[in-house]
């Protein structure tokens, strides 16, 4: 696991190593082991690098083939490099290590960039500067479990695992990008569409751009397909799911360093750490964290009885309210506004595990795959409303919903009635609705010059193409497939990167496995949800492994207490900081919208929780990348800004 970034000066200028060389140790922590620099005429590569497989000197990057007419930098873990490898020798290439980036550089003379793509299986973001061509080839692996940044700048093309790169070789000085501030508040995070900066976007998922002094050419190798159901019965799937998972672990233990895996305690990464313990041969090393003062949100008792259950080498963490002082190093460490609260959690687990081993298994990917969001459940709910005659249910019932959410249009429930039609009526763009900041609530937060910048613009709007790709043949289905292709990579799998590698550890997830995610689109919804229950049959196949009151109980969400700390121990720094004259002053917020919002929560009145956190986190990286006037190891502490 690494960090990459370079620059490309298309009119051949000389690139500045000492910017590639910031660029690059501005994310050391993703590559603690080994810094790497290729130089050449109009070029400039730079990695670091997190040692895992052959952690010799032969690992070194940027790679080169024999001739130094192909240079990589590579992040990531390509599980049948093994195989590939045999394959490229048996055509007549030569390796010089063991390691996988060296099958890319092959693998990419052998096949294309496109061939290439078509063939591997992991996770990856990788660059190949091919210098006969003068192309740039960025590669990202098929669910985007790693991140890669890009902009194309006055006839130059630069790249880098994290925004902090880019921001770095534009002088630290870029223009907010509106647009993904809205997204942001109305979702919490920003989708792979864009970055929080004008004119730096993300590669997405399953593509890859070829970039030339033409510009750029940006094409997908891969999506997930949801067209195609086969019939089998319960039993038969559930065997199915044995094998594609135990394989999708076996493929992930392939470490020259410790491993080991996240518990929490749920149902996904319970699976996975039994299925660690019977494919590892040796004791698995367990990891998961709680709050002692919030009982609702520690799950530390139901991982024991996991751990215990599969004979696992158990560790556990406390993380209290302190965690706000931690705050700014983790807003520094995401880069660009990020408003999921479980990043916290995650990055102090992920801080924890470091101390004992390099890469940690996790159980990401199995509420995408198998169904185990409320929101799958909703969707399925269209189908109730059937009966109604057409014209009402397309046009009265979604009508009625819109008049009732705009006549109050900042009433919670109002909004969630205008959601319940939407999915009634089977509405693709009710899949990527969201209650963070809502519409109306989001109308009245901004300032009136603010909301002038936004148009007409809305982040629903914006993925009509997408949700118009969506195959799937109910509404379950293209839930499923959203949430795969949207907010598993914006949200789920962004937290994980940069939570774990702030620590330089490296995590692997079994059941974001492309074969084992592809088996998955096949399997009928009413299977998959049995009984309308939330990831029915992967349950059933828990049974198997781990005991059955951690399959029972209610689902938890991996998240602070936040909503109860604002209210008490973290009430004066909530204060202090939302209302203080530097964020009232920056032009974007309503100073009485704030203040408002900020008593009905600390009243009791309303829940504004994750509404407060977002704001929370966008003034905190304000004060990092726009002012410089907070440092990242700098705590957050009450009255800090009194004057500011």
């Amino acid at each position: 696991m690494c960090g990459i970034c370079g620059m490309v000066a298309w009119d051949g200028a000389e690139v500045d190593p000492d910017l590639v060389c910031r660029m690059r140790d501005v994310m050391v922590a993703r590559g603690p082991d080994d810094a790497g620099l290729h130089l050449e005429p109009g070029v400039g590569l730079g990695h670091r690098r997190l040692s895992i497989i052959d952690l010799s000197p032969a690992g070194h990057q940027p790679m080169a083939n024999e001739d130094g007419s192909i240079w990589i930098v590579f992040n990531g873990e390509i599980y049948n490099h093994v195989e590939l490898r045999e394959a490229l020798i048996a055509a007549g290439h030569c390796f010089r290590s063991r390691t996988d980036t060296e099958t890319l550089v092959h693998g990419y003379e052998e096949w294309g960039i496109d061939g290439l793509a078509g063939r591997l299986l992991g996770m990856f973001a990788v660059a190949i500067w091919d210098r006969r061509a003068r192309l740039l080839h960025l590669l990202r692996d098929h669910v985007g479990k790693k991140p890669l940044f890009y902009r194309l700048h006055q006839g130059q093309t630069s790249f880098a695992s994290d925004v902090k790169s880019i921001w770095v070789a534009a002088g630290k000085s870029l223009e907010l990008d509106e647009r993904a501030l809205d997204e942001y508040l109305y979702y919490y995070f920003i989708t792979q569409q864009r970055s929080i900066y004008r004119g730096v976007l993300k590669l997405q998922p399953g593509h890859r751009a070829t970039c030339s002094a033409t510009g750029v050419s940006v094409r997908r190798f891969w999506s997930p397909d949801y067209s195609v159901k086969e019939r089998r019965s319960a039993d038969e799937w559930v065997e199915g799911i044995d094998h594609y998972l135990r394989q999708a672990v076996r493929r992930r233990l392939m470490s020259d360093v410790p491993l080991g895996a996240f518990l929490s305690g749920g149902v996904d990464s319970s699976v996975v750490c039994a299925t660690l313990a019977k494919e590892s041969p040796s004791r698995p090393r367990t990891f998961c964290v709680g709050f002692r003062h919030a009982p609702s949100h520690d799950e530390r008792r139901h991982a024991r009885a996991v751990a215990r259950h599969i004979g696992s080498d158990h560790t556990e963490l406390l993380a209290e309210s302190e965690v706000f002082a931690r705050l700014p190093a983790i807003v520094w460490q995401y880069g660009e506004p990020f408003g999921d609260s479980s990043a916290v959690p995650t990055y102090l687990i992920a801080q924890a595990a470091r101390q004992h081993v390099s890469v940690v298994l996790t159980g990401d990917g199995g509420d995408e795959a198998f169904g185990g969001y409320e929101r799958y459940l909703t969707a399925g709910r269209s189908r109730h409303w059937d009966w109604l005659p057409a014209m009402l249910r397309r046009q009265v019932l979604p009508q009625a919903g819109a008049w009732l959410a705009g006549q109050f249009p900042t009433n919670l429930l109002a909004q969630r009635l205008r959601v319940a039609t939407d999915y009634a009526v089977g509405s693709r763009a009710a899949l990527a609705g969201n209650l963070c900041w809502w519409d109306g609530l989001r109308a009245r937060l901004y300032t009136d010059t603010w909301r002038a910048r936004l148009g007409d613009w809305h982040p629903v709007s914006a993925q009509d193409d997408l949700l118009r790709e969506l195959n799937g043949p109910t509404q379950i289905d293209r839930a499923l497939q959203y949430v795969l292709m949207v907010r598993l990579p914006s949200d789920y799998l962004a937290k994980v990167d940069v939570a774990t590698m702030a620590h330089s550890l490296e995590a692997r997830s079994p059941f974001l496995d492309v074969e084992l995610l592809q088996f998955a689109a096949r399997i009928p919804t009413d299977i998959l949800l049995e009984g309308r229950v939330a990831k029915a049959l992967l349950k059933r196949y828990a049974r198997r492994l781990i005991p059955a009151e951690v399959i029972d109980r209610p689902k938890q969400g991996f998240a602070l207490p936040l909503g109860d700390w604002f209210r008490s121990r973290c009430r004066g720094l909530l204060t202090d900081i939302l209302l203080s004259p530097a964020a009232s002053s920056r032009g974007y917020f309503s100073p009485r919208t704030v203040q408002t919002v900020l008593e009905q929560h600390l009243s009791g009145r309303a829940d504004h929780t994750h509404r407060l956190w977002a704001l929370l986190v966008f003034e905190v990286w304000n004060r990092l990348f726009v002012d410089g006037s907070l440092q990242p190891d700098q705590p957050l502490v009450v009255g800090a800004d009194r004057g500011a």
